[in-house]
């Protein structure tokens, strides 16, 4: 399993330009092989993204991805079946290209309609400005989230952390 995180913010005082270090050790110990983050910055919002790979399958891709164009993608899952993926290709360059020839939101979610296997995804798409974010029908990978600073500020990962004393921190999406 792969360890994916972005963090937004709509407030520039309240922006952070690093994990809290206790949510970074657990993307870490999600994916061994590689580690990477990467910011988007926007008029009125920033995000911050975190992928750390486990490699299964394929040529090695590094997390988050970025195309040409500024989409982001972050991929923690298998696909058996729905979208084709050959045995020397990785499941997450896969998905991504198959988002980037996605022409409108309807294309979008009938890709994610179509995904047999566990999985859990965050996708920036650069030209409008949206967040998708999901998993499949059954949850077998986690995706959490968090809101914070009265709104200002919002967490998606696949791993939460536990502040004691603090009830529902992190819910599953």
């Amino acid at each position: 399993m792969c360890g994916i995180c972005c963090s937004v913010s709509f407030s520039i005082e309240h922006f952070s330009k690093e994990l809290k270090e206790d949510l970074l050790h657990n993307l870490r110990r999600r994916g061994p092989n590689s580690s990477r983050q990467l910011l988007k910055s926007a008029v009125n919002y920033q995000c911050l993204f975190s992928g750390h790979v486990l490699h299964l399958r394929g040529v090695l891709t590094i997390q988050p991805v970025e195309d040409e164009h500024g989409n982001v993608f972050l991929w923690n899952g298998e696909v058996f079946n729905g979208v084709k993926v050959e045995a020397e290709d990785n499941d997450t360059q896969v998905m991504f290209n198959s988002l980037s020839a996605c022409k409108n939101e309807s294309e979008i979610l009938l890709l994610f309609s179509k995904v047999q296997g566990p999985w859990s995804f965050i996708y920036y798409q650069a030209s409008s400005h949206h967040l998708w974010f999901g998993r499949d029908f059954f949850g077998r990978r986690s995706l959490l989230w968090q809101f914070s600073n009265l709104g200002k500020s919002f967490c998606l990962s696949s791993v939460g952390t536990q502040v004691y004393g603090v009830a529902d921190q992190w819910q599953e999406v």
